[in-house]
């Protein structure tokens, strides 16, 4: 795999090699299956499972951080969702430096 680094944005372009495309192919899959998305990146929405998932956490943790306010829910009806760029924003200002 080779990194296409294009305004700002970086992409990876499969190389010629097989096993790449295989094992590109292979984590796309696993990463659709743990979503149930069909693109991460065209979804801005995630469900309170799929938050879990993400964040590697419990469904009532992700409950308990919306009812505390560490974490910003938006609703639709009594769906509760999270927003991807927030949950980066919150991970980013997590990380140990």
């Amino acid at each position: 795999m080779t990194a296409n680094i294009n305004g700002g944005n970086t992409q990876l372009q499969p190389s010629g090699d097989p096993f790449s495309q295989m094992v590109r192919l292979a984590c796309e899959e696993a990463i659709k299956s743990v979503l149930k998305a069909g693109s991460l990146s065209s979804r801005r929405l995630l469900s309170i499972e799929e938050t879990a998932t993400y964040l590697n956490l419990c469904p009532r943790a992700i409950r308990n951080m919306i009812a505390c306010k560490e974490l910003v829910g938006v609703r639709s009806g009594r769906r509760q969702m999270l927003d991807l760029r927030d949950l980066d924003a919150w991970i980013e200002a997590r990380k140990a430096t």
